[in-house]
Formats: structure tokens, sequence, C-alpha cells
């Protein structure tokens, strides 16, 4: 099964051919517009639900998603298809490594779906403002969608035939949905039915935040042995709770109910923080030299933040907690458009893209 991502290396060719042009739906599927209270399952199967929970809209549009918050502005995306060979010409941009058990999964999951998807892969570039502004307001009812934190409005878009150019918008970057896309173009370059296109919401970096995995690590070492190894590297303080750090370069970690903050000793690193751990820490202190495969590490949506501290899972004491702080959206496009690709689980992007709101089947 061929993969897209260089095996092993965290470079790519740092100059896409050209900018992709985002093709209109020629269908989409959703819940019925309106308030929805709850969103259908679609992780498993989408074929197969019955009954059939979605609302066809038939006619070729690009669909527009509104995100509210509490606070600031609304935040916008828009919609369409991409030929799947835009993953894997240099056209999309990844920007991280992939964990090689899911790309597996996510095989098996679409060949027996027959290349539908419950959620598009989303993308980001520096802005969206170019393209959204010389666009009308999307008009139509909207499915409105609640969570804890976001209030999603998806409208009927924009209904057209023509492609909407992106020239100029540039680099185009894989923001979640990484093991998606690449399954899909695998499966596509393999001659594969039903995988010559991907379902993508666009939506510019000014509308998305970059939070941080938490790296949870399974070891024997002991409290105080691992701390005394830790110091090589760090500067150790010890800390009465689990706070978040202030500046890269610093980890917040957590081990059998102990805290402290540890910042890099090195001060000339000029790698990203998440590969020095990588490259430096994993293999010297935890024997992990590939985060794709080895079993004894998870990653961790970031846990909430309450009066300054973090709120950490429950079961997780004897497992070693790493929590660093979120790489900066100028550095995330630089790393991008020098070619170079952060480890699998760098980053976190927020709103992320709910299930079951926006789905494509071929066919």
């Amino acid at each position: 099964m061929p993969f897209f991502f260089p095996a092993g290396s965290r470079y790519l060719s740092a100059t896409p051919r050209s900018m992709p042009s985002l093709l209109p739906f020629p269908r989409s599927y959703q819940p019925a517009a309106g308030p929805v209270a709850t969103l259908p399952v679609t992780r498993y199967g989408i074929r197969s639900l019955t009954p059939f929970p979605f609302v066809a809209h038939k006619e070729p549009h690009f669909p527009a998603l509104r995100i509210d918050t509490d606070a600031g502005l609304p935040r916008w995306g828009i919609g369409g298809l991409l030929p799947a060979s835009d993953f894997t010409d240099g056209l999309v941009r990844p920007h991280e490594a992939t964990l090689l058990p899911r790309l597996q999964r996510q095989r098996e999951l679409v060949l027996a779906d027959r290349g539908a998807l419950g959620k598009p892969v989303l993308l980001t570039l520096p802005s969206l403002a170019p393209l959204r502004d010389s666009l009308p307001l999307p008009a139509g009812t909207p499915i409105v969608y609640d969570t804890p934190d976001f209030r999603y409005r998806l409208y009927p878009g924009y209904g057209s035939t023509s492609p909407l150019r992106l020239d100029g918008l540039g680099p185009l970057v894989i923001a979640d949905g990484h093991h998606r896309a690449y399954t899909h173009a695998a499966l596509a370059a393999e001659g594969v039915p039903d995988f010559a296109y991907l379902p993508v919401v666009l939506i510019g970096g000014e509308d998305l935040s970059i939070h941080a995995f938490m790296r949870s690590i399974r070891t024997t070492q002991q409290p105080a042995t691992l701390l005394a190894r830790l110091r090589d590297v760090f500067h150790v303080q010890s800390i009465p709770a689990p706070r978040p750090v202030r500046q890269a370069g610093t980890w917040l970690y957590s081990y059998r109910g102990r805290h402290y903050h540890l910042t890099r000793r090195d001060a000339t690193v000029t790698d990203t923080d998440p590969a020095w751990l990588n490259d430096t820490v994993l293999p010297s202190l935890f024997g992990i030299t590939d985060v794709r495969t080895d079993a004894r590490i998870s990653f961790l949506i970031p846990p909430p933040i309450v009066e300054g501290v973090y709120q950490l899972p429950e079961g997780l004491h004897e497992q070693v907690l790493l929590l660093g702080k979120p790489i900066t959206k100028q550095r995330f496009f630089a790393e991008v458009e020098a070619g170079r690709l952060l480890p699998p689980k760098s980053t976190y992007f927020r709103p992320r893209l709910p299930s079951g709101l926006l789905v494509w089947i071929p066919g």
C-alpha cells in the first residue's frame, strides 16, 4: 500500500506546483435545516445507516460554514471538493507525519463504505479573507448544531458549477484529516473506484487556534530516577499544580501526582519543540524512536484549564504526562513553506469539524 509521506523523513519539496481550484459539490448530504440536537454517528459506516438520516442537496454548490463563540467575530469556512491527486503532487501540503496503524484502520473503513466520509478534511491557509470577501453572504436556512464551545451553522452556500480559484492564498495545508486525506489519495492512485475526489472545508488561519496534544508515556522508571535523568537536559522547577507553560522550550511534566516545569537547557536549538522532543528526549529517556508505531506513547486532547490549572484526566497517575507550548501560526506556516514535517500529533486545531454535519457519498 503506497503512502505519500516519505517514510522516516521530515522533509518534503518546499515548492508546490501551483494552487488548486476548489470544485463544487455536485451533491452533498446533511441533516435537515434548522436546529439539530445530535449528529448521526458516521465513524463506522455511512451507507449502511438506516433509516438514512441525511437530506440530499442535489444542486452543485459550495457549502458555507459559520462558527460562533461567546466572544469575537464569527469564523467562516467554505466547503467543496478537491481531486485526490492534489494531495500527492504538492498542491495540498501536509504539516505532520501520520500514525501508521491509523492509516490501516482508515483504509479498512473507507473501503467498506466505498469512499463515503462523514467529515470533510479541514484545510487551512494564511487567510481566507480575500476569497470570503469576494463572495456574498450565504443565504437560506442553515443547519444549527451546538457544542459546549461553538455554534455551527451550515448554509447551502453558493450555487455554482464553476471552480473557485485559490491563487495567491497559499500555502494550502491540512489542519485536520491527514489519515483521511492520504488514505483516499493512496486508493485513488491505485485506481480504486469512488476515491477520485475528497470533500474539504477551508478555514483561514485567522479563524483557527493551534493547541498542543498532551503526550502520555507508559514507563516503569521510578520518579526519582527519571527526574535525575531529566535534569541532564532540562532545568527542573517543581510546581504545586499542573499549570500551563508560558514559553517555547518548556514543558509541563506530571508523574505520580508530582508536577514540574521543564525548561530546555540548550538555548541554541532552532528546531520546533515537538521535533526536538522526538529526536532528543523520547529516544534517550524512554527508548521511543518512532512515535508513529510505539504503543508506549499516546496523544491526548489538551485537557481543560480551570482557574489556571489543567484538569488532568483520571486514571493516568502511573504514566508520564508531557504538555508543551503550542507552535505559533507564524512558525507553523514557515515550517510548511520550508517543506518540513512536524512529528505526528504536534498540533490540535480548534474549532474542528463535527462528524455528521456535512457528508460526502460518491457515486
